[in-house]
């Protein structure tokens, strides 16, 4: 009996032109950032607009420029802005990104204009490529048409590009490592894969030591992993374990340099006190900070190289106790503005004058918009909304008790756009079922 064989139906003509939707956002994402680019310095690059903005002679470039010119991993205030050379060292920032603007500094020029234009147009690609973990977490979580619809928006508004082009700094970086961290968390939720935990945990010993103010989402990871587990009654702890392990190497080495260097034990950063003494002094109204800065204060800059950094950051903890102790109430009530004002906006026209007008009322209209985003994800329980929570309430924490800026919120507002995004598609999608009641 002759037998013939049924070819499978060629999809591949289908498909093959068609291309990704997270490459063809990616695009869209860095052709709008390249835009930013000329419309904020030109064709050429105004390089004297660049190189004498605050927002790139800061504390990560000036170590940067220390380490370039050989002088070691300090000067985080005075860098090119002079002053005496040998202040000691420093662990003002976490050493990712000031290590790496030193190499484009080796490659290209301390603070040259091609350094300028490398770091920023490589922010503005780590910036669109944030589309890809939001449209992988969305479709994971919170669904495709949502996930698409968050990473389209990410890509061409404006208020989540200029962050790329306005500092010199982690900004960006953190927005993606804090997106891809949440994928990977929700991603392991059933993974059994030793190699993949390990990887979990070197990612995170990577983002500490990018931004350490992103420990508050490992707190909310391992917190939620671990009541899957005793919830799905599944012995994967040592899992859990071995994650937390990996990441624990990965920042040793930088713990064990500054015990060398400082003679003491500081974490990732040593200024915490610091920033909690510049928020919290008698009399603040809570956005004043730039008068009590090294960056802007010559008599501090000339104190704290003085002094040198462990002293200096030892005085500013003593006088925020003394603080705490006379004024506990101000702190109180300062703490509760900063609450407020980490979400409203309110600092954008104090600190950026020349803002466009649509900045102030676009981050508060975000910020609104969560609210009743992050309720309805959590009655719905989609998959994952208890680590949403969880970072959307643990994150600010360490912001509201400091200092309070508004590009602390970009680090979050990937997840924020996924919720509000699904919010979005759902009253959307409640609308249309709503039948149409034609009169007689």
């Amino acid at each position: 009996m002759n037998t013939r064989t049924i070819a499978a139906p060629n999809t591949t003509s289908s498909t093959a032109g068609k291309l990704s939707p997270a490459l063809v956002l990616v695009a869209v994402a860095l052709l709008v950032r390249i835009g930013l680019i000329v419309l904020s310095f030109g064709v050429h690059f105004d390089y004297a607009h660049a190189k004498y903005s605050t927002h790139f002679l800061n504390e990560t470039t000036n170590i940067a420029a220390s380490i370039a010119n050989g002088t070691g991993y300090e000067c985080p205030f005075i860098g090119v802005l002079g002053g005496d050379p040998k202040v000691g060292p420093t662990s003002w920032v976490a050493p990712v990104y000031p290590y790496f603007c030193a190499a484009v500094f080796k490659l290209f020029g301390v603070f040259s204009r091609q350094s300028f234009f490398f770091l920023v147009l490589l922010q503005c690609v780590i910036s669109a490529l944030t589309c890809i973990p939001i449209l992988r977490l969305g479709q994971l979580t919170v669904g495709r048409r949502p996930a698409l619809v968050a990473a389209a928006v990410w890509a061409v508004f404006p208020w989540f590009a200029q962050w790329s082009i306005t500092y010199i700094w982690e900004i960006s970086l953190s927005a993606l490592l804090f997106t891809c961290l949440l994928w990977y968390a929700v991603s392991l939720e059933n993974s059994g894969a030793r190699r993949r935990w390990l990887g979990f945990g070197l990612l995170w010993g990577f983002a500490l030591l990018v931004n350490p103010a992103l420990l508050t989402l490992l707190a909310a990871s391992v917190a939620w992993l671990a009541w899957r587990f005793w919830k799905l009654h599944q012995p994967s702890l040592k899992l859990l374990l071995l994650a937390l392990l990996a990441c624990g190497l990965v920042v040793t080495p930088w713990l064990a340099r500054n015990r060398l260097v400082f003679g003491q034990w500081v974490f990732l950063r040593s200024n915490f006190a610091f920033e909690f003494w510049l928020a919290n002094y008698h009399g603040s109204h809570g956005r004043d900070w730039s008068g009590r800065h090294p960056t802007t204060n010559l008599d501090e800059q000339a104190h704290y190289a003085r002094i040198g950094e462990m002293a200096y950051v030892h005085e500013k903890a003593a006088a925020s106790r003394e603080f705490l102790r006379q004024y506990p109430r101000e702190f109180l009530s300062l703490t509760a503005r900063r609450v407020l004002m980490f979400w409203d906006g309110s600092t954008i026209r104090y600190n950026y004058p020349a803002a466009p007008y649509w900045l102030p009322w676009s981050f508060a209209l975000l910020s609104v918009l969560l609210v009743p985003s992050l309720i309805l994800a959590c009655v719905r329980r989609v998959r994952g909304w208890p680590l949403f929570l969880g970072a959307i309430l643990l994150y600010p924490t360490p912001y509201y008790i400091t200092f309070s800026q508004v590009r602390y919120r970009h680090a979050i507002e990937p997840l924020m756009l996924l919720l509000i995004a699904y919010a979005a598609v759902a009253a959307l999608d409640k609308l249309r079922s709503q039948p149409v009641i034609v009169d007689a």
